[in-house]
């Protein structure tokens, strides 16, 4: 049978250690017996978030091995690997235990010695694995079936297996009391949900049942335990709270992202697993906006001295790179600039007065200026009314701005700033060109970082959303 936990990995052969936690020496020996397995070598590993790392390895001699040392290891879900063989286990309160089984079954012939947490494990792999075979017979029926009917019939079959299944695991629960195991079931069960007596409720009722279930998401689950990280279902867990019951929008992340910290900071390996997680993932963030999340980490746990393991070198580098990302985020509004057009006059940018205004940040050295500058300019000429432009040059040679303007026959608002007089260039992040913001009437930034190409939609979807919301 495949393992019951299945997801993408990354397979690291080397051994890990954890910069966070002291490491406590901690004797282990676990003696495994597979019969038929006729590999060499094996290796113990376990889980970590979505990756899995390997601990240590072993000689196998007629299908037994033991793997045994003083070195650390923390409770979790564990592996042993060959190279024609899988078997997961647990190790938690036991870590002196012996294992055997068959590698055509594994789990159904599976003995246990000194490890109540393994034999809860091998009871709840049974219960999936004759889910498995039951839906996988099931989906075979339905892949034949040639009536409405027939196929009505097998759904509803299936529908009563997964109730059926569900049962089963709670009773497990039940069962099993307060341990490891128990944890890993509680992250497979469905979260509770409020229950209202309509048919069709209102849009208060929804929110309402919206946010109890957002708020019950992890009950049951002891974020202080040693083992929650090394459960694979738990990196899951935590992503669907982030990625799709939080709302996609930064506020909404950066309360979802403290609350997962919040409820980590008693647990210093889970803690720093996440913080390093989140930090990585925003600081490379795909979906205009969210750079807010990155900045929020940055200056209330890394630059607000709570993040411990952050060296002087990084956090001056971080400290910097703030600067640049600070005062342009999605719903702030924009910076002021003071600025001149090609005569010489001097402007800001609160004195243009305009529903939606493009910011458009341009070299007339860089060739990639040169490409989008006629695009953006003709979508202006096409969209005459929805919106202005003022292009700006980030450069102070002022005959190249007028050639520049001249040459593309930019009759938009051009603007400069030869002599220095705004910080601009810090304050919109302006690193590279060409660069686009777009602000509404009230110079509030609604969008950044686009491509000239996007505009034309985004405009449009905006008019639309400002209408609804009037």
């Amino acid at each position: 049978m495949k393992p019951i936990f299945t997801f993408f990995f990354v397979f690291i052969i080397g051994f890990q250690v954890c910069q966070a936690q002291e490491v406590t020496k901690k004797h282990y020996r676990i003696a495994i017996t597979v019969d038929g397995l006729e590999d060499s070598v094996a290796y113990l590993g376990y889980y970590r978030g979505d990756k899995r790392y390997v601990l240590d390895t072993t000689a196998i001699e007629n299908g037994k091995l033991v793997f045994e040392d003083d070195k650390d290891i923390k409770a979790g879900v564990y592996f042993l690997y060959s190279k024609s063989y899988t078997m997961d286990f647990l190790v938690d309160r036991s870590l002196d235990f012996s294992l055997k089984t068959k590698k055509e079954t594994t789990y159904p012939d599976l003995t246990v010695e000194n490890s109540q947490d393994n034999e809860q494990f091998r009871d709840f792999q049974l219960v999936m694995i004759a889910h498995q075979q039951k839906m996988q017979a099931l989906t075979s029926a339905l892949d034949s079936t040639s009536t409405a009917t027939d196929t009505l019939r097998v759904r509803e079959e299936m529908a009563t297996l997964n109730k059926t299944n569900t049962e089963k695991r709670d009773s497990l629960l039940n069962t099993f009391g307060d341990t490891y195991m128990s944890q890993i079931l509680i992250m497979m069960g469905k979260s509770p949900e409020l229950k209202i007596d309509s048919d069709s409720p209102t849009l208060e009722q929804k929110k309402a049942q919206y946010n109890y279930y957002k708020e019950h998401f992890f009950d049951g689950l002891d974020f202080s335990s040693e083992g929650l990280i090394r459960a694979p279902n738990f990196y899951g867990k935590v992503k669907e709270y982030i990625d799709r019951v939080t709302f996609q929008n930064p506020d909404s992340i950066i309360a979802s992202v403290d609350f997962v910290l919040n409820k980590c900071k008693d647990n210093p390996e889970l803690f720093r697993f996440w913080m390093g997680t989140f930090f990585q993932e925003y600081q490379n963030a795909k979906i205009m906006g969210m750079d807010k999340v990155f900045v929020h980490l940055s200056d209330n746990y890394y630059l607000n001295g709570k993040i411990e393991w952050a060296d002087s070198t990084l956090l001056a580098e971080l400290s910097k790179e703030m600067t640049f990302l600070r005062d342009n985020q999605i719903g702030l509004k924009a910076p002021q600039m003071y600025l001149s057009d090609t005569l010489g006059r001097a402007t800001s940018l609160y004195d243009i007065k305009s529903d939606y205004l493009v910011l458009f940040f341009y070299d007339p050295d860089c060739g990639h200026c040169k490409k989008k500058t006629p695009v953006l300019y003709d979508l202006y000429k096409k969209m005459d009314g929805d919106f202005d432009v003022a292009a700006i040059t980030v450069n102070t040679e002022i005959q190249k701005w007028k050639d520049f303007i001249k040459k593309f026959d930019l009759n938009w608002i051009n603007l400069g700033d030869p002599n220095y007089r705004s910080n601009f260039r810090v304050q919109y992040n302006v690193r590279s060109t060409p660069q686009v913001y777009i602000l509404n009437k009230d110079k509030e930034i609604i969008a950044k970082k686009l491509d000239v190409e996007q505009i034309e939609t985004f405009i449009n979807d905006r008019k639309r959303m400002d209408k609804l919301t009037q």
